[in-house]
């Protein structure tokens, strides 16, 4: 634009300048026609000053129209440049659109990221003191386990003479059945009749070979040990319910037995109402041959 107007004013003052020669020139033809005849006055071709300032006009015409139309490309070049700088402001405000979409993106990301890493950090604490609280147990059933171990192996071990016993003793004292292996089973009366207390005692005796071969099977089948079999009695003396707390040797608070008795041709599992060292404690409804097993779990026998 700037170049525009000085063009202009250039062309201007090139046509004023051009005015104020002819009129000069003007002026010295006057002067030279009142001279007195002389040829004392320059001589001017006014059409050819005419045709110079034609020809000025139209370079300086031409001029313009050449300015005009740079002016036009100018004109439509900055159109173009605010077009496209409109473009680039809506490209950017695009990008930043955007990049705040990106951002509020992040941050629920990166809170969604901080809530999983709390729950997984809660988890496995909570995992760890599962896992101590398991140790703990796993450490206490192995040392209960080697406790029992311990003492079912001086249970089983050769007795001492001073503490246990000969069979003879056994059998001629307590009403007892021995095992063949230095333990027994024996009831010492004070038998539970019918709901009420009483003074007697079932009396013991071994069962035959049959019986005890069966009772052997079944322990097995139930997975179970058999730890000793007997048979009962109690001459002059009927009942409907009977508690019977019998000695058995090599029982241990701590474990599970199973009492069985064989009814007919099958064993029945019989309530056993405790158990503690070296005694079980059997709800009996009628005699018969009786098995006591070790087993690992046992249901509660219902009569």
């Amino acid at each position: 634009m700037k170049k525009i107007l000085a063009l202009a004013v250039a062309g201007t003052l090139m046509v004023t300048n051009c005015v104020c020669v002819f009129a000069a020139e003007g002026i010295g033809i006057t002067e030279g026609n009142t001279g007195t005849g002389t040829n004392e006055g320059s001589t001017v071709n006014p059409s050819r000053l005419a045709q110079d300032l034609q020809n000025q006009l139209n370079t300086a015409n031409q001029q313009i129209g050449r300015l005009e139309s740079e002016n036009e490309h100018l004109s439509s070049d900055v159109a173009n440049l605010q077009a496209q700088n409109a473009s680039n402001e809506s490209t950017i405000r695009t990008l930043q659109q955007q990049f705040e979409a990106f951002k509020q993106a992040q941050e629920r990301n990166n809170a969604t990221l901080t809530e999983q890493k709390n729950a997984l950090t809660n988890q496995k604490n909570a995992l760890t003191k599962q896992l101590e609280a398991t140790q703990k147990s796993l450490d206490e059933a192995v040392k209960a386990r080697d406790t029992y171990k311990e003492k079912y192996k001086n249970a089983t071990r050769g007795p001492k003479k001073q503490e246990v016993p000969s069979r003879a003793q056994i059998l001629s004292r307590n009403n007892a059945v021995g095992d063949g292996y230095g333990g027994y089973v024996a009831q010492g009366g004070h038998v539970q009749i019918n709901g009420g207390k009483s003074n007697v005692t079932f009396t013991l005796a071994a069962p035959t070979s049959g019986v005890l071969s069966s009772a052997n099977k079944y322990a097995n089948s139930v997975g179970g040990t058999l730890l000793h079999c007997v048979t009962t009695s109690s001459p002059g003396v009927s009942f409907k319910t009977a508690q019977v707390n019998f000695t058995v040797t090599g029982v241990f608070a701590n474990d599970t037995i199973a009492v069985y008795q064989l009814q007919g041709k099958n064993w029945v599992q019989v309530l056993v109402s405790s158990v503690t060292d070296n005694h079980v404690t059997v709800n009996l409804t009628q005699h018969g041959p009786l098995a006591f097993v070790r087993v690992a779990a046992v249901a509660t026998a219902t009569h």
